[in-house]
C-alpha cells in the first residue's frame, strides 16, 4: 500500500525549457519502485488539494534517491519547480503497475516521444540489470534540437540510441517510428503521445512481438477513485472495458489496448 511520505529535494534544475530534473531521497519509496511506476506529488499550496502525477526516471534504491523529470504545464508543476534543494515535498507513492522485464529476449527495443522519455530511463537500466549481455536499442523524438533531454544518460545503458526530431535539427530527420522499423527486436516497449504508441502497437502486430506502453492519460486522484483516466482495453481479446491508468497501469499489453 503506497503511502504520503516527506521527501526531501536534493537536485531541481532546469535541464531544457520549462523541464526540469528533480531529485529526492526517499529511502523507502526508492527501495519499492519499479520502471513504469510514478509518483503523485503534492505541491505545498493548500489551493492544489490533488497530487501532481509524475513519471519516475530513474531509481537509486542503495541510495535511497528517486529522480523525476517533468514539465512545467500548469500552476502545480510550477510550484514544485520553484522548490529549493533542501526543502520538502509530499510524495505518494510509488504509483501504478511498471514495466515487467522478459529476460527470455535478448533484443529489446525502447521507443519514446516528448515527455514520455524520463520513464524510460529506468527501464533501459532495469533491462541491463536483468539481462546484461542483452542489445538495447533506444529509438527516442522530439520537436527539436532544443527539446531533447536524456540523450547521454541513455548511453550508460543502450547500445545504440537513435534521436530523431521533426524539423531536423538535430539526429534524424524524420518519425521515430519509422526510425524503429529499421531495427531488429524481439520486445519493444513504449512511452509517449497517444498516436505515437498507436503507431508502435500496430507496427509490432504486424512484426509479431510483443510489445508493452505506457500510456499518457490525464490523472486526478492518482489512485483510482476518480475514474478520470479510464483506458479502453480488451479482455481476453474479445469484450471492451474500462481499465484505470493510475492502478492498472500505467503500462498496458499494447495488443489490449483500444486505440
Amino acid at each position: 500500500m503506497s503511502e504520503i511520505t516527506h521527501a526531501k529535494i536534493t537536485e531541481n534544475s532546469q535541464i531544457a525549457q520549462d523541464i526540469f530534473d528533480l531529485r529526492i531521497y526517499s529511502p523507502k519509496q526508492a527501495a519499492l519502485a519499479a520502471p513504469g511506476q510514478f509518483l503523485g506529488i503534492y505541491t505545498g499550496n493548500g489551493a492544489m488539494l490533488l497530487p501532481r502525477p509524475l513519471s519516475i526516471c530513474e531509481i537509486d534504491a542503495p541510495g535511497g534517491h528517486l529522480r523525476v523529470v517533468y514539465r512545467i504545464v500548469g500552476g502545480g508543476t510550477k510550484e514544485i519547480a520553484g522548490m529549493a534543494p533542501g526543502g520538502h515535498l509530499r510524495i505518494l507513492g510509488p504509483l501504478g503497475n511498471g514495466y515487467a522485464i522478459d529476460n527470455t529476449h535478448r533484443n529489446f527495443a525502447i521507443v519514446g516521444g516528448g515527455l514520455g522519455v524520463p520513464p524510460l530511463l529506468g527501464l533501459a537500466a532495469s533491462i541491463r540489470k536483468a539481462v546484461p549481455d542483452a542489445k538495447i536499442s533506444v529509438y527516442l523524438g522530439f520537436r527539436d534540437k532544443a527539446a531533447v533531454i536524456l540523450q547521454q544518460d541513455f548511453g550508460k545503458f543502450a547500445d545504440e540510441i537513435i534521436i530523431c526530431t521533426d524539423d531536423g535539427s538535430h539526429g534524424t530527420h524524420g518519425n521515430v517510428i519509422e526510425a524503429a522499423r529499421g531495427g531488429d527486436f524481439e520486445i519493444a516497449y513504449g512511452c509517449g503521445p497517444p498516436l505515437m504508441l498507436k503507431a508502435l502497437a500496430q507496427y509490432a502486430g504486424q512484426a509479431n512481438v510483443p510489445c508493452h506502453v505506457s500510456v499518457e492519460e490525464h490523472m486526478a486522484c492518482c489512485v483510482g477513485t476518480c475514474l478520470a483516466c479510464a483506458v479502453k482495453v480488451r479482455q481476453e481479446g474479445v469484450a471492451v472495458i474500462n481499465k484505470r491508468a493510475c492502478c492498472d497501469g500505467p503500462v498496458f499489453n499494447a495488443r489490449e489496448v483500444v486505440w
